[in-house]
């Protein structure tokens, strides 16, 4: 992204919520950059696949380095997110 653009961040959120727009809500969450993939251990690769499929078809690459997979809980703009819900990070909060 060229430093002079300054609605690329709006423009990346709307052309992310238009191609997951049948997903989201349903088993994905995304805000900005951060894509969270919610769902049960049975079903979990066969939705990661048609995540995938849709990056490829509209041209959305991923940092794999950025990326995990498979785990139970996560840092997320404070909070903690887990399958018992959200709380915040103290350890952010006491920083």
């Amino acid at each position: 992204m060229f430093f002079g653009v300054k609605s690329g961040p709006p423009t990346y959120q709307k052309v992310v919520t238009k191609t997951f727009h049948e997903y989201i809500d349903v088993f994905i969450k995304i805000f900005l950059y951060d894509y969270t993939i919610f769902s049960d251990p049975s079903t979990h690769f066969f939705k990661f696949k048609k995540c995938f499929l849709k990056c490829k078809v509209y041209d959305i690459s991923l940092n794999l380095k950025k990326c995990a997979f498979m785990v139970y809980s996560r840092v997320t703009l404070r909070f903690i997110v887990s399958k018992e819900g959200k709380t915040h990070n103290h350890k952010k909060i006491e920083a």
